[in-house]
């Protein structure tokens, strides 16, 4: 047995990095399992992809999300991006998605070119694991790449999208090509994002290397470490996981590699070259604010005694014992709530039971049908018709459909609905559709027509039938002011307003004129965007400032017109304000002041705004008087890579995010 000494990460209280597991081997050799996460990233300069300008920021370090396994929710401006560009149906609940999500200039961009992210470590090693701690639409890491001593890169793992569940997971792809020499430098290569809606992006929360100090090769030459590992995972005394990771279990996610540790001479021999080679010494890495990394990724009793995960031959019997057959209808049809729609289906096999219980209304009060073509939407529709009279939310992204087949569902499942989100049905969604709509669905609470640019105002004067809408989004679609106010006054408990308007479109609304008529005819309203509205002037936005409830905002346009005094007076008036994006503005030390009166700003977005390159600093004022801030971007501000990453450093609370044609 080799003399192992237990890595510093069992023990939760450690916060250094990199960890070291040092194995002995004899009296004389020994060989080091180190485990390290990112230092420095690198971006290529102009990069189109969302999941690099999404991951860059926040990559160095180890993970700060806390449940893997579970959904990662989108802060301001990211709400919309949950949903993939993969063909999806299922009965999950309905996903919030405010308009704010509409007003992410990045992900708007043009061309996707340069989809890596090289990522550096602390030590050079020889590797055999990359752990990707995946956050948000896991599946579209494609390729790992490791950096030789000559600047050369080496394919280490290229593997094809994943379809997956959007929960969190850490993916830990196995290393099909061996890498015989050390590196400290990776790279990452990301499926080019789809030109089409709706954007979709991979969001990473940080990556760790695994790798070793000497090299270390299969006592059974005709082997590889990666099936040595598939056969250690397949041992009974260590708990089963996927090659490609998906657990919420973090502490057992390696335990192949502290078992390899512990029984190292019965698997494993040391290559010795006879070069030597020296180890630089590395500085410890200290987890900002002195927090505790507290998910351990192996459990404290590895290195004691490996055998106490295995469940016992007489435990196992015992579990067998509760059958779920057992369980009464009630408790099984909140179970049956829980699973996927593929699942689901295949419930109707077990017997004559389940086959009627997968049937039971209540199971489908949720329905999304994200991204479906129009020749299987006919199908998908007379699928779930008899099976969705309860149906409350119904989200068709993306789907192309007959209109048709569209009002004649509403017809059969639609009288209960109060969330109806059309986003992207451009060619599907018209007059008739909205006519069916307002007859249909009396209690609509949410509806969401993003990209639905077929309807005129014939269509839209269908909505003053409906009076108990709360949010309301009109992104890229042409309505007049008269309509729209027309709308407001039928539905003035109306929280959440977006009509933003892409550069093909114009409103015509006219804050000036109508700014009173906003306010009175929304006297709730907390979200607001009227992105390419017009006659933004010092009236309308002290009119925006008597809506007391507002939390999020998005001024547009404002340039020099607006008086410091009318923006004092919206961010003052407003104290509930959480998230704020101010564009074309000189952003004045009087400005900043007003900006730090905000105490419960979470997120600030700074669009084209004129900033003090002669003391850049002073908008460190904004980290230090926001208690609340989370997230901050300068888009489109050229502000320098050097300021935001010692921003990083004194404020790693807060994630800074940068958009000038790409990140350095």
């Amino acid at each position: 047995m080799a003399s192992y000494s237990q890595p510093l990460y069992c023990d939760e209280s450690c916060s250094q990095y990199p960890y070291i597991g040092r194995v002995s081997v004899g009296e004389e050799d020994s060989v080091d399992f180190i485990y390290q996460f990112v230092k420095k990233r690198f971006v290529a300069k102009n990069h189109r992809n969302n999941s690099i300008f999404h991951t860059a920021p926040d990559v160095i370090g180890p993970p700060k999300f806390q449940s893997y396994g579970e959904l990662f929710y989108l802060p301001f401006f990211q709400g919309g991006m949950m949903s993939t560009f993969d063909e999806h149906i299922s009965t999950s609940p309905w996903e919030n998605r405010s308009p704010e999500s509409n007003l992410d200039f990045a992900d708007r961009c043009g061309e996707i070119e340069n989809n890596y992210i090289d990522i550096e470590f602390h030590e050079a090693v020889y590797p055999i694991r990359v752990s990707i701690y995946e956050i948000l639409n896991p599946g579209r890491v494609i390729q790992i790449w490791a950096q030789d001593s000559n600047n050369q890169w080496f394919q280490l793992w290229n593997g094809s999208p994943q379809i997956v569940s959007p929960t969190s997971r850490l993916f830990s792809p196995p290393l099909s090509h061996p890498c015989k020499f050390k590196t400290k430098m990776l790279k990452l290569v990301f499926k080019n994002n789809p030109q089409t809606f709706p954007i979709t992006y991979t969001k990473l929360d940080a990556v760790m290397l695994i790798g070793t100090s000497d090299l270390i090769l299969p006592r059974n030459t005709n082997e590889s470490l990666t099936n040595l590992f598939k056969e250690i995972n397949c041992m009974d005394s260590l708990p089963f996981h996927e090659d490609d990771n998906l657990t919420a279990d973090l502490k057992n996610v390696h335990s192949d590699i502290v078992y390899l540790q512990e029984h190292f001479p019965e698997y494993c021999v040391i290559f010795k070259s006879d070069a030597g080679t020296s180890r630089e010494v590395i500085p410890d890495y200290v987890q900002p604010l002195g927090q505790k990394y507290s998910r351990c990724l192996l459990s404290k009793g590895h290195s004691n005694n490996a055998q106490s995960m295995k469940l016992s031959l007489g435990e196992s019997k015992k579990l067998l014992r509760c059958s779920i057959l057992a369980l009464s209808d009630e408790i099984l049809l909140k179970i049956l709530k829980n699973l996927d729609l593929t699942t689901l289906c295949r419930m109707k096999y077990v017997d004559e039971r389940f086959k009627n219980l997968i049937q039971d209304y209540e199971l489908y009060t949720c329905l999304n049908v994200r991204n479906v073509c129009r020749t299987d939407m006919h199908d998908i529709f007379c699928y779930f018709t008899p099976r969705c009279k309860y149906l409350q939310q119904l989200d068709l992204t993306g789907s192309k459909f007959d209109v048709r087949d569209f009002i004649n569902f509403l017809d059969n499942c639609g009288r209960r609905l109060t969330h109806l989100r059309l986003t992207g049905c451009c060619s599907s969604v018209d007059n008739c559709a909205l006519l069916k709509i307002s007859e249909i669905c009396k209690n609509l609470k949410e509806l969401d027509l993003e990209s639905c640019g077929c309807l005129d105002d014939e269509g839209f004067s269908y909505l003053e039938k409906l009076n108990s809408l709360e949010h309301l989004n009109l992104y890229d679609t042409y309505i007049t002011s008269e309509r729209l106010y027309k709308i407001l006054q039928k539905n003035q408990w109306m929280r959440d307003l977006c009509v933003f308007a892409s550069s093909l479109r114009t409103t015509n609304l006219d804050l000036e004129a109508d700014a009173i008529k906003l306010r009175n005819s929304c006297p709730n309203l907390e979200v607001i965007d009227l992105y390419r509205t017009i006659n933004h002037t010092p009236t309308s936005i002290n009119v925006l400032a008597d809506c007391k409830n507002l939390r999020k905002v998005y001024l547009p346009q404002l340039g020099c017109s607006i008086a410091d005094d009318s923006l004092y007076k919206l961010l003052s008036s407003c104290q509930r304000l959480e998230a704020v994006c101010l564009c074309r503005i000189v952003l004045t030390d009087r400005n900043l002041e007003l900006l730090t009166q905000c105490r419960n700003l979470r997120w600030l977005y700074l669009y084209q705004v004129k900033l003090d390159k002669y003391s850049p600093d002073k908008y460190s004022v904004i980290f230090e008087q926001c208690p609340k801030l989370q997230e901050l971007r300068f888009i489109f501000c050229k502000i320098s890579d050097c300021l935001v990453n010692e921003w990083k450093e004194r404020y790693p609370y807060v994630s800074v995010y940068t958009f000038d044609h790409g990140l350095t």
